[in-house]
């Protein structure tokens, strides 16, 4: 039964996921940004367009976390096909981190 509730609820929030970036999304700053991506899209090389690089080993099926090498870098990475780009501070509070 519970195999039956995980992947609707998954989708679900899945669907959240945006419109809740829209709202947090702040502008990047200099540190890492958080690219939330459609799951279609491959992801190393929308950020090789928009001259960012990966950071970590591993990724979540709709975002990465990636280093630009400017703040209109990070923001050129919608223009290839990025849902949204959140900087830091936005990701802090994704993580429920107030005191950034």
């Amino acid at each position: 039964m519970l195999g039956k509730i995980t992947l609707p609820l998954a989708f679900l929030a899945s669907l959240a996921v945006t419109p809740l970036a829209m709202v947090l999304a702040t502008p990047p700053g200099d540190g890492p940004a958080l690219v939330i991506v459609p799951p279609w899209t491959d992801a190393d090389a929308l950020l090789a367009r928009a001259g960012g690089r990966p950071l970590g080993p591993r990724r979540a099926p709709f975002a990465v976390l990636a280093r630009f090498p400017s703040p209109a870098a990070a923001q050129e990475a919608r223009t290839h096909g990025a849902w949204a780009v959140l900087g830091g501070g936005a990701l802090a509070a994704l993580c429920g981190v107030s005191d950034v």
